[in-house]
């Protein structure tokens, strides 16, 4: 495992690495997760092979910024405001996805999408100038992980590169489902009804 920081030129190697269909760890602002380049299939199969998760439950797809999604989800005027009130940040949209999508990448035409707002996260899309396949970095049905020695213990002959940075809270992203209507997934950081009372707004 080659240990990279938030340097410029560490970032540019990590997006060299991705680039190549090669793993690698980051720092997102909740815990540490896990890329893949999200056009590569065998990329995906080493994804599923590290998290040791079988391929009926697809990985968020992570973007660097919101004019992105129109290209993965169909998505309303209404929606996209909402979604822009929360991304950047710690929050997962499930959104239905467009139909020409590789099949890996949806699940019953739904598709999950999330906007880091973390730093290392964001220079590294930004670099890679692709989306990312990014689940928590720990294996299927265990605790995410955001202490870097144990990460290095763990996944040492699985990854090919980890950045290092800041984990500045452990809570998970909310998970929001909008389709005709609003659902609360998974409740993080932000209450359920926050989010709903801010929905209902528009």
């Amino acid at each position: 495992m080659l240990i990279l920081n938030s340097s410029n030129k560490d970032i540019k190697k990590a997006a060299e690495l991705l680039l190549k269909g090669k793993l690698v760890g980051f720092p997102t602002e909740t815990v540490y997760g896990v890329a893949c380049i999200y056009d590569n299939y065998q990329s995906y199969l080493s994804l599923n092979k590290l998290k040791r998760r079988t391929p009926d439950k697809p990985y968020t797809l992570m973007l660097s910024n919101v004019n992105q999604i129109s290209k993965f989800a169909n998505i309303s005027t209404k929606t996209l405001s909402f979604i822009k009130k929360y991304l950047p940040g710690s929050v997962t949209f499930l959104l239905p996805s467009k139909k020409d999508l590789p099949n890996y990448l949806t699940k019953d035409n739904v598709i999950g999408i999330r906007i880091p707002a973390n730093k290392e996260a964001l220079d590294l899309l930004k670099e890679v100038k692709k989306p990312l396949l990014v689940p928590s970095l720990n294996r299927s049905g265990e605790c995410p992980l955001t202490n870097k020695e144990v990460i290095v213990k763990e996944f040492n002959n699985d990854l090919d590169a980890l950045i290092i940075g800041d984990i500045k809270d452990n809570i998970p992203s909310t998970i929001i489902m909008i389709n005709d209507k609003i659902k609360v997934i998974r409740e993080g950081k932000i209450s359920s009804k926050e989010i709903i009372k801010e929905y209902n707004k528009l």
